[in-house]
């Protein structure tokens, strides 16, 4: 679920910021790769006449595309992460990036080397700077959640935000991606929920809840596995308590 790689590029393919955050890919030639998504975005637009594509799944990974005036940011993550907390990382970096390029002068065949820039970047790419603004309360939840599961009243749970940023997770991996998945395909379609259950065939049950704090902006997920003895209506009056215990907290 990790985020590997950005690029920034001009449209004519001039690579002019890259960033590795993994070692996966870091002894690629950034201007061997980003000259592959001119052609890609130039070849879809005159040839075949479709919007640029968005979203590039290429061997368990995914470069992930979005396009401002005349530059071109991509990100290469794990095809597992999630698409929802990609796209909000390239939003963010197009903010910054205009504010840099406001008052930095950008050659085009020449890399930016900036190191408060990295800094903006490392922040948004890691999403530390929105769960700084909230940790008190994500601390708080954290408790609330690992209290439940030493007293053996569910076996794990997960809290991300609406934009798939997870930001504490004790479930299994398959579990916590298929979760992100079911959030990703519902803003897909704008479908929205307030709860959700299906049930493993182990018996295991798994509920997703859509937590609305008062002081909040943004909501939150909360996704919860149950043992399989536990019946379905108990495992929603649990779940309603943790809600209302995670929605009254200051």
């Amino acid at each position: 679920m990790r985020i590997h790689s950005l690029f920034i590029l001009k449209k004519t393919g001039a690579c002019i910021y890259s960033r590795n955050f993994t070692d996966s890919f870091r002894n690629i030639e950034p201007n061997l790769i980003t000259p592959f998504f001119s052609a890609i975005f130039s070849f879809s637009e005159s040839v075949i006449s479709k919007k640029t594509p968005e979203v590039l799944e290429m061997g368990g990974f995914r470069f992930v595309f979005k396009i401002y005036k005349e530059y071109i940011f991509a990100i290469l993550s794990d095809s597992s992460a999630s698409l929802l907390f990609v796209q909000s990382r390239l939003l963010s970096i197009t903010v910054i990036f205009e504010e840099f390029i406001r008052s930095n002068e950008v050659d085009d065949y020449q890399q930016i080397q900036n190191a408060y820039f990295d800094d903006q970047i490392n922040r948004i790419i890691s999403g530390q700077e929105e769960m700084r603004t909230s940790e008190p309360l994500y601390r708080k939840i954290v408790k609330l959640i690992t209290n439940l599961v030493f007293e053996n009243e569910i076996l794990g749970a997960a809290l991300f935000s609406i934009n798939g940023n997870v930001i504490y997770s004790s479930l299994p991996q398959e579990i916590l991606l298929s979760s992100l998945k079911e959030l990703e395909i519902r803003h897909a379609v704008a479908s929205e929920f307030s709860t959700t259950y299906y049930s493993l065939e182990s018996g295991q049950k798994i509920f997703s809840k859509v937590i609305e704090i008062p002081w909040k902006l943004d909501p939150l997920i909360l996704v919860v596995l149950f043992d399989s003895t536990t019946v379905t209506g108990m495992a929603e009056v649990n779940l309603d308590k943790l809600s209302k215990q995670i929605q009254n907290i200051i």
